[in-house]
């Protein structure tokens, strides 16, 4: 089952170039993750969010500890799971439509 997971309330200093910095590590532009729907990033009531829609809980939990993770420690030297972690809320999707 599709699930979408919305991500904010990001740790101070993560914003965009933190993200354009994550990004271009992971290399998604030319090397989608597995599993990945649809993704999108931006500034919703002055918190940076992330809000993507998976094809399983899985496929997104892959994705966190094989390239998300270790670009999050190359671009910033922290460790993702140290520290203040961001509040992560998943959702149930019925139906989406990918034209």
């Amino acid at each position: 089952m599709a699930v979408a997971i919305r991500t904010t309330d990001f740790p101070e200093g993560v914003g965009t170039n933190m993200y354009d910095g994550v990004n271009a590590a992971m290399g998604v532009d030319s090397d989608p993750p597995a599993g990945l729907i649809f993704h999108w990033a931006g500034e919703v009531d002055g918190k940076w969010t992330v809000t993507d829609v998976w094809e399983s809980r899985e496929a997104h939990h892959r994705f966190r500890e094989e390239r998300l993770f270790p670009a999050i420690r190359q671009v910033s030297g922290m460790d993702p799971a140290d520290g203040p972690q961001p509040t992560i809320a998943e959702f149930a999707v019925h139906k989406f439509v990918k034209p």
